[in-house]
């Protein structure tokens, strides 16, 4: 096959110094296992050899609407770092860490819960084609439906161009397909190579040691490319020279799927605002490193966003909210303003989660929600002989959302809400539809 275009080059720094760590990890290995076994992974996230978890896909939310999946929950295992976890869920490097402040990537103590980031606010319409948002690093391949079938969308974390090699934005298109493809390093990188007294390989045949992988999408912008990697480490980072990398399994999956010619739109989308039903939703991520060192961080596109979209005029305490959120940078949807209609009777609201005839399994149900909400309770069975689990009551419609939200995450389970009287027996369930 002849070689591809120069331009798409990929032997950053980082990877480099990722790969030096397989060399080190030889000769360290016996002293780490006797010093601490987690020690083991700093060295064992440049060896990922393993399969990574099948893409996320979903169907498109309803009219209205632009989030889709849920938070996912792990438990770091006996030698995993936050890099083993991100190939497990499918979902980049970078993101994993955002979400995880607290939590060390690299020598996380066993049995630490992780927060997965697969809940996605949707970029902006049109969904159609490939929508890749740079600072987010994920790509958003919105397929074709066939006649009678509801759309759908698949995701995947991608790698990026470094600082200085930046992937370009606007829109393009797929013009070629590419299996097993051959690369050739350009003029560029190898004098940059050169000058750090470094040599490389000029061509790569494909195979285990082309940078390119076993596929790649050649876009109608010339020497830019989306492609697999021999490095499934660096997805979730800034490392190439301005192509866009995908896990080995993840480009598979996506080249089988994309016809030539489908539009591929590029954009650079710091702060995304969703909405489900009658909340909105901010997913922040921070600036990419240039731009802010050369406009800071503007908040302008939140207030923006909300402004255009909310019902109503925002208070303070909204504010207050608002600018927490995307301050902290996580990449996870969060809620920051609720437009529900005031209870009829009652002092707020509850959310049920269940409603039993043993009283006993109705226990068992509060009893594991309390470990994350203290107000899981087991209200008196009524009438109709059902016991049911309530949390709450709620002034604040706000908490409400948010706690439905952790307990839809953490345990699977989907409440209603209904007012708060004291007795709830009987109580119809409210419309939360602004």
């Amino acid at each position: 096959m002849a070689a591809l275009p120069p331009a798409q080059s990929i032997v950053p720094k980082s990877d480099r110094l990722l790969a030096l760590l397989q060399v080190a990890g030889r000769f360290v290995l016996s002293a780490l296992r006797r010093r601490r076994p987690g020690l083991l992974a700093l060295f064992a996230v440049a060896m990922c050899l393993g399969g990574g978890a099948q893409a996320l896909s979903f169907p498109l939310p309803a009219a209205g609407n632009n989030l889709v999946g849920q938070i996912q929950y792990t438990m770091i295992r006996q030698g995993e770092t936050l890099m083993d976890i991100a190939r497990r869920f499918d979902v980049g490097f970078n993101e994993l860490v955002s979400a995880n402040p607290a939590v060390d990537p690299w020598l996380p103590d066993t049995g630490t819960r992780v927060v997965v980031p697969t809940r996605f606010v949707l970029p902006s319409r049109p969904w159609r084609g490939i929508v890749i948002n740079l600072v987010e690093m994920r790509l958003y391949y919105f397929p074709e439906p066939a006649p009678g079938q509801p759309g759908m969308v698949v995701t995947y974390p991608v790698g990026i161009g470094r600082e200085g090699w930046s992937t370009p934005l606007g829109e393009f298109s797929v013009v070629e397909k590419i299996e097993h493809p051959s690369w050739t390093a350009p003029a560029s990188i190898v004098a940059e190579m050169a000058a750090e007294g470094l040599a490389t390989q000029r061509h790569i045949p494909p195979g285990p040691d082309n940078p390119l992988g076993d596929y790649a999408l050649m876009l109608s912008e010339p020497g830019y490319l989306l492609h697999g990697t021999n490095r499934p480490f660096s997805i979730g980072m800034r490392v190439s020279h301005g192509c866009i990398r995908l896990y080995p399994e993840d480009i598979e999956a996506l080249f089988s799927r994309v016809p030539r010619g489908v539009s591929v739109r590029i954009e650079n989308e710091a702060y995304k605002v969703g909405r489900e039903d009658a909340v909105l939703f901010l997913e922040a991520h921070a600036p990419l490193s240039e731009e802010k060192n050369q406009q800071g961080v503007s908040l302008t596109p939140v207030v923006s966003q909300l402004v255009q979209v909310s019902h109503r005029r925002l208070a303070d305490k909204d504010w207050e909210r608002i600018m927490a959120v995307a301050n902290r940078h996580s990449g996870v949807p969060e809620p920051v303003v609720a437009q529900c209609p005031q209870p009829e009777f009652g002092n707020g609201w509850l959310l049920q989660l269940g409603a039993f005839e043993d009283e006993t399994r109705a226990e068992r149900l509060a009893k594991r929600l309390r470990t994350s909400v203290s107000s899981a309770s087991v209200r008196a069975c009524g009438s109709d002989g059902l016991c049911r689990v309530m949390v709450g009551p709620f002034s604040d419609c706000l908490a409400l959302y948010q706690t439905a939200q952790v307990i839809r995450d953490e345990f699977g389970v989907e409440g209603f809400i209904v007012a708060a009287p004291q007795d709830t027996a009987g109580n119809e369930p409210l419309s939360l539809n602004p």
